[in-house]
Formats: structure tokens, sequence, C-alpha cells
């Protein structure tokens, strides 16, 4: 996975991540707009609008800029076709954990509270479409960001939020080493908390942030 212009994409033996594009918007209108996709990924899991989907298009373009984080598309090699998305967001969660023991998270640092001691993460989050769904793309893509998450990056983990009827998801995580650790409450559901070691000899560590 690459963040920074002009440089190449991240690849793997059947994908191509790169950047997204204005370009792009009519895909991810479409796949956002999908039931089955949406169950997954919104409170209530209604499908999202294309005006919601261009301002999340507009909020992974700014996130490029001033986080160094975002949603990537992916292609595939053999048609060159747009086929979902797959990167490391943006994820703030309280640090010290509440008495009723689920700690809250926010999408988006600009969403959190004030006053209160956060810690800032990153959420290796990916969405296929439907139609390529069983294939070990996602898979492959997931494992193509926690690479770069390791290894460019140099961060000693990286988390995914998923919903516990997720079950492909679910899959995904496990299969490729990430492993359940409690659950977080954003966006009004209850999501499990699956953790991605990534650590190596050297590597820096996300340390929390307070915002008092």
């Amino acid at each position: 996975m690459t963040l920074a212009h002009g440089t190449d994409p991240l690849e793997s033996a059947r994908l191509v991540l790169r950047r997204i594009a204005p370009d792009d918007l009519p895909f991810f209108t479409r796949l956002h707009a999908l039931p089955v996709v949406a169950q997954h990924l919104y409170p209530g899991g209604r499908p999202r609008s294309p005006e919601e989907t261009a301002a999340w298009l507009q909020y992974t373009l700014a996130s490029y800029e001033q986080l160094a984080l975002g949603s990537l598309a992916v292609l595939r090699k053999e048609d060159g076709a747009l086929i979902g998305r797959c990167g490391l967001m943006d994820l703030v969660v309280e640090s010290a954990a509440p008495e009723h023991g689920i700690r809250r998270g926010w999408f988006g640092r600009a969403q959190a509270p004030a006053g209160v001691a956060l810690t800032f993460e990153c959420e290796l989050g990916y969405t296929f479409d439907p139609a390529v769904w069983g294939q070990g793309f996602a898979t492959e893509a997931a494992r193509c960001v926690r690479d770069y998450a390791r290894d460019v990056l140099r961060l000693s983990y990286a988390i995914s939020a998923i919903l516990p009827q997720n079950a492909r998801s679910r899959r995904v995580a496990e299969r490729s080493g990430a492993r359940a650790a409690g659950q977080v409450e954003v966006v009004g559901l209850t999501w499990d908390r699956y953790v991605w070691p990534l650590a190596t000899s050297g590597a820096a560590r996300l340390q929390p942030a307070s915002t008092k």
C-alpha cells in the first residue's frame, strides 16, 4: 500500500492497491448501496445514499493528506477491474475502559469528544463487491495492508472492528493472524475488536494520546 504521490502502488499475486480517485465514485456508490454489503457496515444495515458515498470519498481523499491513512482501491490484475477497497483508517478509542466494560470509539478523530483520554489506532478494513466473494481477494488485500503497516509504517499492531454477525470478515482476519480482543462501541454498534500483531525488532509502538 502506498499513500505518497508519485510512488508505486502495492501489489500482490493477483491484485493492485492504489489510492482511491474521484473517478472511482460510481463503483463505490453502487457498492455502498448494496444491502448485503451495508448490513455489515452501517447502523441498521442501511445502504448509503449517493450523497453519503460522495462525502465518504472526499473524507478518504483528505485522510491521505492529513493522516497518511485511508482506504485504497483494489484492482484485479487480470482485467484491471475495480473490485473493492482495503486500507488503514483512523480509529480513536477511549484509553480507559469504562465501568460498563466496553470502550467507546470513533471512526475519525474529529468525531471524538473533548476532555477524554484517547488512544489513536489504525483500523484495517476491507469491503469487496459480492460478485468476487469467496475467491480469497479480501485475504490477499488485507495481508498486503498488514505487511505495509508492519514493514513501512512500523506499527506494533493494527485492529479490525468487525460486527459479530460478519462471519466472512472474521475469517479473513483470523486466517491472517488477527485475534479477538474484546469489543468496542462505535456509531451505536458493538463491534468485535480483532488485533493484528505487527511488532518486529525495533518497531515503533502506537502510544496513547490524551485530549485533556
